[in-house]
């Protein structure tokens, strides 16, 4: 067998095989098909497969080498498929991309930069955990300091500048021990969307404080019992099992993370049943943290993508209009592009809000 073909093949996601070679090995971390490799900048064997580069500690194509996570890019075309173009200005808090389009708003743009373009900005992707940053083994999930989600970044351009290989919850004794990066009280920390990023090593997705963060943001934490659940009244955030209890209309309630809207169960109330939305809600005066607290009519179900004229609409409650002229459509909030309906039309990409920025579904 020709190992530099069996290598292009694994390289490319397909069937597994192993690939045998000087500095390289095949990462087993629920994924298959990732080559890692120790030679920064190598090119072909012995490092990686032939053809391919050795970048931030794993082998990619050298066509995907310019488009890898944190390389400089003018727009999203030029980052890889599941990455966008995050606009500086949007780092730096200077704002300049379109509004997200609020109740029955038309919105701006949308998208990093705004109507006037992306000047200077890096690769970059939305993510729930530092895992999603594969297969640039020094990216982690990081959050902006004013809040939204995750985003992929390289560790050494947020402040953590060595990043391991532990998950969440694992003994560590250092930062460099762990995924994220992150590592305190002998254990490693890292971002969470929900539970199910928090299953694997028992713990739950809670509000936190300066974690995984400079502010308020969801992470995997022991879980912690007798504690009240989704849409329980509450007074403290120490009352909910997820650590935030969060005014909705003019009541105090648990909630819980979410990534989009579908994320939310409905709420069974004495006044009847409503649709639950996920929206941005105010964790403390510095940011904001994603969560299902929009309640809606029972019958807001339209999905992203589908023709609207109205929040209420929607299943996520957000109508909304990119550019002028053209006919509103059921947009949401957003974790990556699963979180978008057809993956094909629309995409997980940041739109400015106020003083904080989310990820909202785009048409591509």
């Amino acid at each position: 067998m020709d190992l530099r073909a069996a290598g292009r093949r694994l390289l490319r996601g397909l069937p597994a095989l192993v690939f045998l070679g000087v500095g390289c090995e095949v990462l087993v971390d629920g994924k298959l098909g990732q080559v890692l490799c120790t030679e920064e900048g190598a090119v072909g064997p012995p490092s990686c497969p032939d053809g391919a580069l050795c970048r931030n500690g794993a082998c990619i194509e050298m066509e995907l080498a310019d488009r890898a996570l944190g390389a400089p890019c003018t727009a999203h075309e030029d980052c890889g498929a599941l990455d966008f173009c995050l606009d500086s200005d949007l780092l730096d808090g200077a704002g300049g991309a379109g509004g997200a389009g609020g109740a029955g708003g038309a919105g701006g743009a949308g998208g990093a930069g705004g109507a006037g373009g992306i000047t200077s900005g890096v690769c970059a992707r939305p993510c729930c955990s530092s895992s999603d940053c594969d297969p640039g083994l020094d990216a982690v999930c990081w959050i902006p300091p004013q809040g939204g989600i995750g985003l992929c970044r390289l560790g050494r351009d947020v402040g953590r500048p060595e990043v391991g290989t532990l998950l969440s919850g694992a003994d560590c004794s250092s930062d460099g021990d762990c995924r994220s990066g992150r590592c305190s009280g002998g254990a490693c920390l890292d971002s969470c969307c929900s539970d199910t990023n928090c299953a694997m090593t028992g713990q739950v997705c809670r509000l936190t404080s300066d974690l995984v963060s400079d502010g308020p943001a969801w992470a995997c934490l022991p879980d912690t019992s007798g504690q009240r659940d989704y849409f329980a009244e509450c007074a403290l955030d120490s009352d909910c099992l997820s650590g935030m209890c969060a005014k909705i209309e003019g009541i105090r309630r648990c909630t819980v993370p979410c990534c989009g809207s579908d994320m939310c169960p409905v709420a069974l109330l004495e006044e009847g049943v409503y649709q639950v939305g996920c929206t941005e809600i105010e964790a403390s005066d510095r940011a904001s943290v994603r969560a299902c607290a929009k309640l809606l009519p029972e019958d807001s179900v339209r999905p992203v993508g589908v023709q609207c004229s109205d929040d209420d609409e929607c299943r996520s409650g957000m109508c909304v209009q990119k550019g002028r002229g053209v006919m509103k459509f059921c947009s949401d909030v957003c974790c990556g592009d699963a979180s978008c309906g057809d993956m094909s039309r629309f995409g997980c990409r940041p739109a400015a809000a106020g003083s904080s920025w989310a990820l909202r579904c785009e048409p591509k």
